[in-house]
C-alpha cells in the first residue's frame, strides 16, 4: 500500500507523478491497486491448487466424452474447482474486507479514517470505535456465512457417490 501511494508516483515520468499525486481520489485508487495485487496472488495459488486437486482422470474423461476444451473446463473441471476451492476463496474474501483497514495508512477515506474523524469532532471515540467494530464484524460474518451456506448447498453427498449418483 505504501509502495503505490509514496513510490509509485516518483517512478512515473515528468510530471505525471506530480498530477497523480494531486488527484483526489489517488489514495483510494492506490488502496485498491494495492489489495488487488495483493489478492491475486493468493487467489491465483487458490486456483492452481484447485486445479491440481481434480484427478487427472476427470479430465481424460472429458475428453473420452468429445468436448471441447472449453466445454471440458465449463462442464467438469470448473465445477469441481469451485467446490475445492470456496472455502479458501471465502476466508481470502474476509480478509481482504479486513484489510481495508490498513488505507487509512494512506489517508484513503474508509471506516477506521471516519471513525477518527467522529472521534475528534464529537469526543465520543469509544461509542465510535465500537460502531466501527460492530460494523466489521457484522459484515465479516455474514459473509462467513453466506461461504458457508453456498458451501453446504455445493457438498456432494458421500453415500450418493458410492451408489453412482454423484
Amino acid at each position: 500500500m505504501l509502495f503505490f501511494y509514496y513510490l509509485f508516483p516518483e517512478l512515473l515520468p515528468g510530471e505525471l507523478g506530480t498530477t497523480l499525486n494531486g488527484y483526489l481520489y489517488y489514495p483510494v485508487a492506490a488502496s485498491i491497486a494495492a489489495l488487488t495485487l495483493d489478492n491475486a496472488s493468493h487467489v491465483s495459488d487458490i486456483l492452481k491448487s484447485g486445479r491440481l486437486m481434480i484427478p487427472q482422470t476427470q479430465r481424460e474423461a472429458a475428453i473420452a466424452t468429445g468436448l471441447s476444451r472449453i466445454q471440458q473446463y465449463l462442464y467438469v473441471l470448473l465445477p469441481q474447482m469451485f467446490r475445492v476451492t470456496l472455502p479458501p476463496l471465502g476466508t481470502r474474501m474476509v480478509h481482504n474486507f479486513k484489510n481495508t483497514t490498513l488505507c487509512m495508512a494512506i489517508t484513503a477515506h474508509e471506516l477506521t479514517w471516519a471513525t477518527q474523524q467522529v472521534e475528534s469532532l464529537s469526543f465520543r471515540g469509544t461509542e465510535a470505535i465500537i460502531a466501527a467494530t460492530v460494523f466489521y464484524v457484522g459484515l465479516s460474518l455474514i459473509m462467513a456465512s453466506a461461504v458457508i451456506l453456498l458451501e453446504r448447498r455445493l457438498r456432494i453427498d458421500p453415500a450418493s457417490i458410492i451408489r453412482g449418483r454423484a
